[in-house]
């Protein structure tokens, strides 16, 4: 029998959107192959490399560059670039992005000036090249590096809240990385092997409603956080249903319940954590490292509920842009 058909994945860009339309845009931008070229951070700090130190004065010169284009909070990662921008021309009515397409959408090979995808372009081409002067990555054949991912990922933001959310978070990003890398390997409790298993991320913003955890991929584990309301009721479902599990704490390991305890009796269950078993809520950070670790470890993701413009949203931007996504 053969496996039933899942929700076609949502493209990277928000379809039907005029991504020349005036507003407020927060962007990440990945290295090739998620390669530290840009520095390390210590100490809760980004150090930048020679590479590093160009991809932030090309992004600084942007706007000296690009009259239609204003830059707000950005930061230099040691693989990614975070940057809120705004392209000009708001509305009076409102100083968010509106969906206003005055224009026919870009199609391949034939960008739409003043729209956000022509300035990531030549954002990442201004970098390469200088890069290539320098020598720190070669770009002629046949020896070509790319630096950047193909790709690049966007949240359009809506209102004051989410730009504030998403401020603070670009801010933070250097000492939540570092929380996040520096925690240490992860103690196991259950069947270690489900890690070999292929594996279906779930994370969800919030949402009080039930799915269910039956999947056509039966030997597929669901691996989660399972911290939300959404997801802890699917991993409700999932004892239920007996389906493999992995939950990803922020918290020490703990005393399993009776439910959960059968699980890992059975070999179905497997609980990850770095934290002690002294703390016993989760932390805004600790939380980031539960949705890293499902990230850096799902074949294929399935996202509940998502504030578009929530923390959520801003770590999914950390994301390898090939990842196989679903928004329900």
């Amino acid at each position: 029998m053969e496996p039933e058909k899942l929700p076609d994945r949502q493209s990277i860009r928000l379809k039907g959107w005029d991504y020349s339309s005036p507003g407020w845009y927060f962007l990440t931008i990945n290295t090739h192959e998620s390669k530290a070229l840009f520095g390390v951070v210590v100490k809760g700090r980004m150090v930048l490399s020679e590479a590093g130190r160009v991809a932030a004065e090309e992004w600084r010169k942007s706007a000296e560059l690009r009259k239609g284009l204003v830059l707000d909070e950005f930061v230099v990662m040691p693989n990614h670039v975070h940057g809120i921008v705004r392209l000009k021309g708001l509305d009076a009515s409102s100083p968010y992005a509106l969906n206003r397409p005055s224009r026919p959408p870009a199609q391949f090979g034939k960008p739409v000036a003043g729209s956000l995808g022509v300035f990531v372009g030549a954002y990442k081409a201004a970098v390469s090249r200088a890069l290539g002067r320098m020598g720190l990555v070669h770009q002629t054949l046949p020896h070509q590096t790319p630096t950047w991912h193909r790709n690049y990922w966007d949240v359009i933001v809506r209102d004051d809240e989410a730009l504030a959310t998403i401020r603070r978070y670009i801010r933070n990003n250097p000492q939540n990385y570092e929380a996040v890398m520096q925690c240490g390997e992860p103690r196991l409790l259950g069947n270690a092997a489900l890690l070999e298993l292929p594996k279906m991320g779930f994370l969800a913003s919030r949402g009080e409603e039930g799915l269910d955890a039956s999947s056509p991929y039966p030997n597929e584990a669901i691996i989660s956080g399972f911290l939300s309301p959404m997801e802890r009721a699917v991993f409700k479902a999932g004892l239920v249903q007996k389906r493999p599990l992995i939950w990803v704490k922020p918290w020490g390991l703990g005393t399993p319940d009776r439910m959960e305890q059968a699980a890992l009796d059975a070999g179905r269950l497997l609980i990850v954590s770095p934290f002690p078993d002294t703390i016993e809520a989760p932390s805004v950070r600790r939380a980031a490292w539960c949705n890293e670790y499902v990230l850096a470890h799902c074949d294929r993701m399935i996202v509940g509920h998502l504030n578009p413009s929530g923390m959520l949203a801003c770590i999914l931007s950390e994301r390898n842009p090939d990842l196989d996504i679903i928004y329900l």
